[in-house]
């Protein structure tokens, strides 16, 4: 910083020196708002001098005071301060200015004269990322070749994260493809109210803000008329103190999706999450079914077996007592024996049919998905004990 003398009519300069602005939130109107860095002062050697009341901060920025005091020709006395830009942060933009009173060979009287300078640091904007959810879920469509997919009518999310640059008010803008030209033209677009969050503008700590901005969007049936694609690209631009003129960040991340109209065979291999919930939830469930059906099936087989086995000894054991009153009945009361035949056929009747219900309520117990249950024991009760053993007895009579 170099603090010069412009004026025509100093006679005898008696200090110059350089300040700076006490915090960026102060107006500068109060004297007191103000500390100097550097000076050099009639009376004393008239060397450039650091002051005491900011000897921290000198060292932490490596401040070293320069110039030349020339009383001979006061035009000519230069004041400077140096400082090693690597040491500065954010907080150092701010105002500095350089403090001249002297004698003024017009007036004869003591003159003060201060001019102001700006001295700036801030950062450009830049959009870090833009994630796209199709109906809640993530998709991929960052480039014309590698396209998300989408019906009329699906809720497209799209959130933009950027770095703003050194204006918190800044705001993230958009841009969509035309829905008239045949090429990929990007136009300025402004979501309707209410589906659309602007963000919060949080410092970064490094002379910027970022902010994350979210709008929504509803695809229609000209997006699936269209002879481009449906994109879109999120922004920012500043103007003003600092940037002077404008400036718009660059390469900006665009989305691609190619929407269809309903039943045209819509895929959904571009369609990914990162809930991590609903990828365990989705796994539990398929292992739930898995575990579920290999579980009922050992158990239906097992029962089958069961049941089988229950039949045959139940079959055998009526063959066995038909044989047994068969050759237990003698021809001298053949007559006796026979009117004494339907009780024994109510007799295996009954049996079988307490077995039956034993080894049905045992199946149920064990399972009840399985649904030819009732009909396996359907099929026992007619099978056993009916009119089929009646008539044997009566043949072996």
């Amino acid at each position: 910083m170099t603090c010069g003398i412009t004026e025509s009519d100093v006679d005898t300069i008696y200090l110059i020196q350089i300040q700076r602005l006490k915090s960026t939130t102060l107006s500068g109107s109060d004297p007191n708002d103000w500390q100097t860095l550097a000076l050099m002062e009639y009376g004393t050697d008239e060397s450039p001098t650091l002051t005491d009341d900011i000897a921290a901060v000198a060292t932490s920025k490596d401040y070293v005071a320069g110039g030349s005091w020339n009383s001979d020709t006061p035009a000519s006395t230069v004041l400077t301060l140096s400082m090693n830009m690597k040491k500065l942060v954010c907080d150092d933009a701010r105002y500095y200015r350089c403090e001249l009173t002297y004698k003024s060979s017009t007036t004869q009287t003591s003159t003060d004269v201060k001019r102001n300078a700006t001295f700036s640091a801030y950062v450009k904007p830049q959009v870090t990322s833009l994630v796209v959810k199709r109906n809640g879920f993530i998709v991929e469509g960052m480039s014309p070749s590698n396209m998300a997919t989408a019906e009329v009518g699906d809720e497209l999310e799209l959130t933009c994260t950027a770095n703003i640059g050194s204006l918190p008010g800044t705001s993230i803008r958009w841009h969509r493809t035309s829905e008239t030209s045949q090429n990929d033209d990007f136009i300025g677009y402004q979501a309707p109210q209410g589906t659309y969050d602007e963000g919060t503008a949080v410092s970064d700590n490094q002379c910027g803000y970022t902010r994350v901005a979210t709008t929504r969007y509803n695809t229609t049936a000209a997006d699936a008329n269209r002879d481009n694609n449906l994109a879109f690209e999120c922004y920012v631009t500043v103007s003003g103190d600092p940037y002077g003129n404008s400036y718009t960040s660059e390469n900006n991340p665009r989305f691609y999706t190619d929407v269809t109209k309903p039943g045209d065979g819509m895929t959904t291999n571009t369609m990914i999450t990162t809930d991590k919930n609903e990828e365990c939830l989705t796994a539990g469930v398929i292992a739930a079914i898995v575990i579920a059906s290999f579980t009922a099936g050992v158990l239906i087989g097992v029962a089958l077996t069961w049941l089988n086995l229950s039949r045959k000894q139940i079959m055998k054991g009526r063959t066995e007592q038909s044989q047994h009153h068969t050759t237990s009945i003698s021809r001298e009361t053949e007559l006796n024996v026979a009117s004494h035949l339907p009780n024994t056929y109510e007799q295996l009747q009954n049996r079988a049919d307490t077995e039956n219900n034993l080894a049905y309520d045992s199946l149920h117990a064990n399972t009840s998905a399985a649904q030819d249950s009732q009909s396996q024991y359907e099929s026992l009760k007619q099978g056993a004990g009916t009119s089929h053993t009646y008539a044997g007895l009566k043949y072996n009579r």
